[in-house]
């Protein structure tokens, strides 16, 4: 996907995505901890930077906004429990419980050091 992306820009042009990913540094053990509990895309098997250089982009950047990150799932459980009614009528009991469940388990991997977020840019 990184390929066709570099395809599609002009030269110059400039490919900035957020991704969760397991924190850099974490042990194996902690590794496959982060990558049970994240998103399916958590578990690539090399570094986004990597990634990007191997499908020609330069300039490459990662920022951490692993706090923005976790404020933003404290925002979506706190609305979540607000518009509670609504929500399991609109989506049924075992699909509220389920993707609020996910909420909860996300934000301790977060504060437990597991998981963050980058925000990466790159140019062709």
């Amino acid at each position: 996907m990184l390929r066709a992306c570099r395809r599609i820009l002009h030269p110059g042009g400039r490919l900035a995505f957020l991704t969760i990913q397991p924190t850099p540094g974490l042990d194996p053990a902690r590794r496959r901890r982060a990558n049970g509990v994240g998103p399916p895309a958590v578990a690539v098997p090399t570094s986004y930077e990597s990634l990007l250089g191997t499908a020609g982009f330069a300039a490459i950047t990662a920022s951490d906004v692993t706090t923005e990150y976790e404020a933003t799932q404290r925002r979506w459980i706190d609305a979540t429990d607000r518009h509670e009614p609504a929500i399991r009528a609109a989506t049924g009991d075992d699909a509220f419980d389920e993707r609020l469940a996910t909420r909860h388990r996300t934000l301790r991997a977060i504060r437990d050091g597991l998981l963050s977020r980058y925000l990466y840019t790159a140019v062709r």
